[in-house]
């Protein structure tokens, strides 16, 4: 067999070539891929590497919220008014929940663990995270039991969580509820507004618990836990800690604050043995010489723990339809006919205008006419002949009706002028105390009757604001500030539950004049109407009052006071809706609280009580 070597050399070098060109091929194409592959790379790396860094961060690190405490408040002495306690909430962060069409799983375990929460409100709750994409509260304060069953579910509910936070605690319930207010959940508006906020927190809605809820907040802090993909704890980062809130003394006395509520708990079954409608009434005791308050009751009033605790707030719908209104304060935001007790302001007016002298006298005989209408004194047959003091001591109407609206030739001070003293007194306007709401009580003016009713001002009507009647009104707080700035003499402190700044202004009465006015009334506890103080051992001056309301023979019963009388302290003013009359209702009332006030030799100095 002869065989061609020429051309095996030839056919084999020819294939050669073939591979090769392949080989050339197969290496560009690697080239290019490899190009590519580290094109990425470099990319990935240098351009969106911040952003994988930042997404493994969040991956690994979890942070748990450290509730901020709330800061406590204090009375005058540094005793707690509130405290705070732990609650164990449960939230739901919209993120983690599964799709819409596995919900269902979620909601039938939570409503055999949340058995006092309806499934209704479950599905709102989940709802309403979805749509605001915000964690959001599904219920607060639960149970131990409940805790421990979420914790053994805790596979079964993605997107639930248990969450640490505190509520208020309110060892003095009922006593104090109308000057420490109360703290609920953080609402909707508030989260928006308040970007610090968080679904677990609790804010103030009422009190001093909502004038000064910034303050009171704090910070909340956090501790950083880095956990690996399946979510078990490896490393604590750190932790911020959290920073309390500012605690508050206030000027509250409580022990006092407790013991006058207490009368008037003690009244109030008294009388539901007759009648089932509650006591409605009053009493605040202020410090003449700063307008510190040292007690201010609204009765009836109503639990602050049961707005704080979620385990009371069942109980909330009751509050609201109970008869009187517990959570209406009184003191502060009830307007009434303030009765004779505007006497000692219009007769401090009357000598500072000249329109009287401390000598001069009416005849009272019973009561005046102006034509077909009558004007009566409450005295059949009449005082006699009164004088300012005698007329204050023994409220006589006839002497204030010559006062405010003139009589048998002597010019009265006229609507303006008595109105303009009122206002110096504070009646009228706000008294500034630092809680937030307060009514501002009404000054009748020739211009609103006209606008109101149509009708002209008639001397009439200058009458009876001479007495307290008619349509003028007065919250307990304008009358108990008014009758501390006769006590003190020269200035009309703002009233204030912080202790602080002291804000007064000058009332500009004649110190003379001033001490007529409290001659006057401590004739009324000698010799008048509220002679049944007279026994006291701390020799005390005050004005009675009752304020009939409206057509009705109902009335409103009235005492202001102050004492000791030569160097005063302390106003006690009393009211009681409805009550009756001053001298008869409302002093027995004032009485006890100045005794309480005696017995513990509280007169000497004013930081002391």
């Amino acid at each position: 067999m002869n065989i061609d070597l020429s051309e095996l050399i030839e056919q084999q070098g020819s294939r050669t070539g073939q591979g090769q060109r392949r080989l050339n091929i197969l290496s560009i194409v690697l080239c290019v891929t490899m190009t590519a592959i580290v094109g990425r790379g470099a990319y990935l790396q240098v351009l969106q590497g911040s952003s994988f860094r930042a997404r493994a961060e969040h991956n690994r690190l979890e942070s748990t919220l450290v509730p901020a405490p709330r800061g406590i408040i204090y009375d005058m002495h540094h005793l707690a008014l509130v405290e705070n306690i732990s609650s164990t909430d449960l939230v739901i962060t919209p993120s983690e929940l599964p799709l819409r069409e596995h919900e269902d799983g979620i909601l039938d375990r939570l409503a055999g663990i949340l058995t006092d929460t309806p499934p209704e409100e479950i599905q709102a709750a989940i709802t309403k995270a979805r749509t605001t994409r915000q964690n959001t509260l599904l219920s607060k304060a639960i149970s131990h039991d409940t805790v421990l069953e979420i914790e053994k579910a805790e596979r079964e509910l993605p997107g639930v969580h248990l969450a640490s936070s505190l509520v208020r605690k309110y060892p003095y319930a009922e006593s104090l509820a109308h000057v420490l207010g109360y703290t609920s959940p953080v609402t909707a508006e508030e989260l928006d507004e308040h970007t610090t906020l968080v679904v677990t927190d609790t804010t103030g809605k009422q009190g001093i618990e909502k004038t000064y809820d910034t303050s009171l907040r704090g910070q909340h802090g956090f501790t950083s836990t880095e956990v690996n993909a399946s979510g078990n704890q490896k490393t604590d980062l750190g932790t911020k800690a959290a920073v309390p809130g500012e605690d508050l003394t206030l000027t509250i006395h409580a022990d006092l604050q407790k013991f006058i509520y207490g009368l008037f708990s003690e009244a109030n079954e008294k009388r539901n043995k007759i009648r089932k409608d509650p006591i409605k009434g009053v009493a605040i005791v202020l410090d003449v010489n700063s307008g510190a308050v040292r007690s201010l009751i609204s009765y009836p009033s109503y639990d602050s723990n049961t707005f704080s605790q979620p385990s009371l707030r069942s109980q909330t719908a009751k509050i609201f339809q109970e008869v009187g209104n517990p959570l209406f304060n009184r003191a502060t935001d009830g307007m009434y006919p303030s009765g004779s007790t505007i006497k000692p302001f219009l007769a401090a007016a009357a000598l500072q205008e000249g329109v009287i002298t401390p000598q001069t006298t009416v005849r009272s005989t019973g009561g005046i006419k102006v034509g077909p209408w009558s004007f009566g004194d409450w005295k059949t047959g009449g005082h006699g002949v009164t004088d300012v003091r005698k007329a204050l001591a023994e409220s006589v109407n006839t002497f204030f009706y010559m006062i405010a609206g003139g009589l048998d030739g002597t010019a009265g001070l006229g609507v303006d002028k008595a109105t303009q003293y009122l206002r110096t007194f504070g009646w009228g306007a706000n008294t500034g105390i630092d809680l937030p709401s307060e009514a501002s009580g009404f000054l009748p003016s020739p211009q609103w009757k006209l606008k109101a009713t149509g009708q002209p001002w008639y001397i009439g009507d200058t009458y009876h604001l001479g007495i307290g009647q008619g349509d003028v009104l007065a919250t307990p707080l304008q009358v108990a500030s008014a009758t501390g700035a006769i006590a003190q003499g020269e200035y009309l402190y703002q009233p204030h539950l912080i202790e602080g700044s002291i804000t007064k202004r000058k009332i500009s009465i004649r110190p003379e004049y001033v001490r007529v006015v409290q001659e006057g009334m401590r004739l009324a506890v000698n010799d008048g109407s509220a002679r049944s103080l007279a026994t006291l051992s701390m020799p005390i001056a005050g004005k009675t009052g009752t304020a009939q309301i409206g057509g009705t023979e109902k009335t409103h019963a009235w005492f202001t006071s102050f004492g000791p009388y030569e160097k005063p302290e302390y106003v006690v003013t009393i009211l009681l809706e409805e009550g009756g009359a001053g001298d008869v209702d409302a002093v027995p009332l004032a009485k006890e609280i100045w005794q309480w006030i005696a017995e513990r030799g509280l007169s000497a100095q004013s930081d002391k009580l």
